[in-house]
């Protein structure tokens, strides 16, 4: 028999794939996952079609590059803040699997959450459990089978096209998506075929595709070797309990009664007694199969439980030890969180920024002798209340014009205001000279800007 760490258990010898009719098994975990799976399915479904400080909850504009997240609107000139989420991001990946393993795989990674409890749910009401699907895909193709599989893949498109156009509430915004809804395809022809795109993925990731993702395409795998370590705590199986395996009333035997329950209801269709595994995802079916066996059988639950690689190996029982690595990615992560917290609570809502129109002559002789330089202030109101903004230099020997002065801002909006600068030629230098404009607001915002300025040399 190949190693199991050479090979896949769903490629049989032959390069094929072995399809996995997992079982499903109640338990301690299995109902906590559920709980948590269908909570991060309604969070997804709903928070679209929440209000908050009279913003949808969650809108990613990309369009008009603006980010609503509960009602605090980012702008693409963010990135400082985009920086920190990204790095917070990436170092809660290193941390919570230093600490937990995959988690997310198990618990929150959407392939998982959608796929045992939306679309396998669906599957097994309609072709029963892991022997009857086995046998009906093998099956020749006869009235219940061709019943049965329509049936089931209608039910999951419908739950796709739901899935597909929350998608789109997020990036187009829920009014728009609710006015598309009311017309023809045709009139909307690229969010119609954004959404039939999104299900066609979602048909073949899920009908099709499935564990295949976890287990050939995933990139997070391949990091556990990096990210955890002998004292992270992860599913396993212990081998000092449970070898060597054998009947309940054997003599010199382990607790491991060989039922191959955990490898039923793996949902990569692999044999966790084999140790740490990549294809392992850490959903805790197999330790609610194994809890369940050992309560038939009368011993103690935990042969295949979450604990450390170390306590596994060497059967300590005392407290599982901190890593140096966790305490560094956990003091990373507070000053990183410490840093965003500051940066959005100080974040101004105002920007200015003074721009030159690719087309705009460099500058202008005015009749009476003075130059005229055309700038253009873009100016961001990122507040909830429209403002008004003035422009002025303290430097007598430069006049600011603006078309109104006061220079209103709707709330929420980026304006580009046309600015002339008139000055007499003689404050030039070599056809230069610098000068500086102080922009302000009506809620206190001040803003020095710098401006170099052309002429005659």
């Amino acid at each position: 028999m190949a190693d199991h760490r050479e090979v896949l258990y769903t490629i049989d010898t032959k390069g094929r794939r072995k399809w996995v009719y997992p079982a499903w098994v109640e338990g301690y975990f299995t109902n906590r996952r559920r709980i948590v799976a269908y909570a991060l399915i309604v969070f997804y479904l709903s928070l679209p079609w929440l209000t908050i400080k009279g913003k949808q909850a969650v809108l990613l504009d990309i369009f008009n590059r603006k980010f609503t997240f509960f009602g605090t609107t980012f702008w693409a000139t963010d990135t400082v803040v985009l920086l920190l989420v990204l790095l917070i991001l990436g170092l809660s990946l290193f941390f919570f699997t230093s600490v937990l393993g995959r988690v997310w795989c198990g618990w929150a990674c959407p392939e998982t959450v959608f796929l045992e409890f939306v679309f396998r749910p669906i599957e097994r009401l309609i072709e029963g459990g892991p022997v009857q699907r086995e046998r009906l895909d093998k099956a020749a193709w006869n009235f219940e089978k061709v019943t049965k599989k329509l049936a089931k893949h209608g039910l999951c498109a419908v739950f796709s096209w739901i899935l597909a156009s929350t998608a789109l509430a997020y990036f187009y915004g829920r009014d728009p998506l609710i006015a598309m809804m009311q017309t023809p395809p045709w009139e909307n022809w690229y969010p119609f075929l954004l959404t039939l795109g999104m299900m066609g993925v979602m048909a073949f990731q899920f009908g099709w595709f499935r564990e295949q993702f976890c287990t050939v395409l995933c990139p997070y795998a391949r990091f556990q070797s990096v990210l955890m370590d002998t004292h992270s705590l992860g599913v396993g199986y212990d081998p000092l309990r449970g070898e060597p395996r054998g009947k309940p009333n054997q003599e010199g035997v382990g607790d491991c009664i060989d039922c191959g329950l955990c490898v039923r209801v793996c949902p990569t269709g692999i044999d966790i007694r084999n140790g740490n595994q990549l294809e392992c995802i850490h959903c805790t079916a197999c330790i609610d199969a194994c809890d369940s066996i050992m309560k038939k059988v009368g011993r103690e639950p935990g042969l295949i439980r979450y604990d450390t690689e170390h306590r596994f190996l060497s059967g300590e029982t005392e407290k599982r030890k901190v890593s140096l690595r966790t305490v560094l990615y956990g003091t990373g992560l507070f000053v990183l969180f410490s840093a965003f917290g500051y940066v959005v609570t100080t974040r101004s809502p105002s920007e200015v920024k003074v721009v030159r129109g690719a087309f705009d002559a460099p500058y202008h002789q005015l009749d009476d002798g003075r130059i005229s330089n055309h700038v253009h202030l873009r100016i961001s109101n990122r507040g909830e209340v429209p403002r008004k903004y003035t422009a002025e230099s303290k430097d007598a020997r430069f006049e600011l014009v603006l078309p109104v002065d006061p220079y209103p801002v709707a709330a929420d909006s980026i304006v580009t205001v046309p600015l002339f600068v008139l000055f007499n030629p003689g404050v030039l230098k070599k056809g230069k000279v610098t000068t500086k404009i102080f922009v302000a607001d009506d809620n206190g915002y001040q803003r020095e800007v710098e401006l170099a300025l052309l002429g005659p040399g």
